[in-house]
């Protein structure tokens, strides 16, 4: 939790991001994500130093910042199920 600041605004805090322009990024992120995963085994990614709790964090970090449609929730869904495997 931030802290308040002298206009009440909670300083600190992370509010999700809106708008066509944030439903873009997120979407380049989720596409960007999905092709790499397409591409490369665990173990390549392991070797890249790019794990898959790596991947997973950014897929989390998507969902918590950005306000996202049903479909880019599902697809995330999607890609952290492929990561368990």
């Amino acid at each position: 939790m931030g802290i308040m600041s002298e206009r009440g605004l909670d300083v600190g805090a992370s509010p999700k991001l809106s708008g066509a322009h944030s439903l873009k990024l997120a979407h380049d992120d989720i596409r960007h994500i999905k092709s790499v995963l397409g591409r490369l085994s665990a173990q390549e990614m392991n070797d890249l130093g790019l794990p898959p709790a790596y991947w997973r964090k950014r897929l989390r970090d998507i969902a918590q910042c950005n306000q996202l449609s049903k479909g880019q929730l599902g697809e995330i869904d999607r890609l952290l199920e492929l990561l368990k495997a």
